[in-house]
């Protein structure tokens, strides 16, 4: 019998695990993942939710059998079967409409959950999510079914990690080709105006972003003056001047700075306006010519994001690209005039 049972668990791990490595698109990992659980492990539904870039929230990824009006309840962060998978240990919640455990009882019986198995997702050494599989009838988990559900949850991570790996490879080669296109545009021109607003308006429909602004260090005063923007209201490009902010001071030295919440980072002094224009983080980067700063690039998103290194290393490349183009552009305007 115990033969026939591990041959069974085999067979189910390696139809699993070939089904969701199958693919390296995310998204088609999570659903994949989500949709292949219930109709092997014999549950009604599956969630997958991993942590932020910051670590501290869960964000659902993926979801099958269940209804938007449960999906939308609210966070499980705080629950402590969500708290003690997030540890590394798999925890087993018999009737899920009478456990004290559970944050949102009454969706979860208008739902019709009764039973949750919630495993971590170690991705990279570390427990970086949960899976849980859901059923409508009651349900108990031995040790062995929670022992390969935990596995197969290792699986996931594996299958998410060589999936993330390959769309950041992707992104990292898109960042690239933009890279070269942006450089061709900007350097064929002489006109300043033209190549400050080809950046600020290329860089929000690549990289996803809300806005994009950039200022210029006034030769007379040093003061930074805005010079071109994309996806602002003017109301709030008129706000006031960003000299006297925290950021600033690390960008005139010729650092990157990144704000997660302008809302109500202590770096930045306009977090009404912030809020009335929907701004939440901000990656803003020293627009350089020959290792002098002369402006600021930022870019500026509508929910908070915690930029890659490879959103860095672009920004700063399209930055350092058009710092030459910046600077030469000036030059030349400045000839003309005096001819």
């Amino acid at each position: 019998m115990t033969a026939e049972r591990d041959t069974k668990f085999l067979d189910l791990f390696i139809e699993v695990t070939k089904a969701i490595t199958s693919s390296l698109d995310l998204h088609k990992v999570f659903d994949l993942i989500t949709q292949k659980m219930p109709e092997i492990l014999n549950v009604d539904a599956a969630t997958i939710r991993l942590l932020d870039a910051s670590g501290k929230k869960l964000v659902l990824k993926a979801a099958h059998g269940l209804s938007q009006t449960y999906l939308n309840r609210g966070t499980i962060d705080t629950e402590e079967p969500v708290f003690k998978a997030l540890k590394g240990e798999p925890i087993v919640i018999g009737d899920a409409t009478q456990d004290r455990r559970i944050k949102y009882p009454e969706a979860t019986k208008h739902e019709g959950i009764k039973s949750i198995l919630v495993v971590p997702i170690p991705i990279r050494g570390k427990i970086n999510g949960i899976l849980r599989l859901l059923t409508k009838y009651s349900r108990s988990y031995n040790q062995d079914e929670i022992d390969f559900v935990t596995a197969l949850g290792e699986q996931c991570g594996i299958a998410i990690e060589n999936a993330r790996i390959f769309d950041e490879l992707q992104t990292q080669l898109n960042y690239f080709e933009v890279i070269h296109e942006i450089s061709k545009e900007i350097n064929a021109t002489y006109e300043l105006d033209k190549i400050l607003d080809l950046i600020v308006t290329r860089l929000p429909a690549v990289m996803n972003l809300k806005a994009a602004t950039i200022r210029l260090l006034e030769a007379r005063d040093g003061k930074l003056k805005l010079k071109a923007a994309y996806g602002l209201s003017q109301r709030y490009l008129e706000r006031g001047p960003l000299d006297e902010e925290m950021s600033i001071h690390y960008l005139r030295q010729g650092e990157p700075f990144f704000i997660p919440d302008a809302k109500k980072d202590i770096h930045t002094i306009y977090h009404k306006e912030a809020q009335s224009e929907g701004i939440s983080s901000i990656l803003a980067v020293p627009i350089t010519f020959q290792d002098e700063v002369i402006g600021i690039l930022r870019l500026l998103t509508a929910e908070i994001r915690y930029f890659t290194d490879a959103d860095f290393s672009f920004a700063m490349a399209v930055a350092g690209q058009g710092g030459v183009a910046i600077q030469r552009a000036i030059d030349y305007n400045l000839i003309e005039k005096s001819d």
